[in-house]
């Protein structure tokens, strides 16, 4: 039962923490580098970047619905 666990979430992280986080750090520096190269370096800034996002606008539905 925890290696199931442990795939749903690693499944969840990366697909709704990395790979949004990844997206916006290559749309805000230019789109110069290959998406990729934002996936396989700095992990925990993509992470971070989705968190606030998602968080922001969790706080921005709250107020306005």
């Amino acid at each position: 039962m925890d290696l199931v666990l442990e795939i749903v979430f690693e499944f969840i992280a990366g697909f709704l923490f990395i790979y949004p986080g990844a997206f916006l750090r290559w749309l805000f520096f230019g789109r110069k580098k290959k998406i990729d190269s934002y996936l396989q370096k700095g992990d925990v800034y993509n992470f971070i970047i989705s968190y606030c996002l998602i968080a922001g606008l969790g706080m921005f539905c709250a107020t306005v619905f």
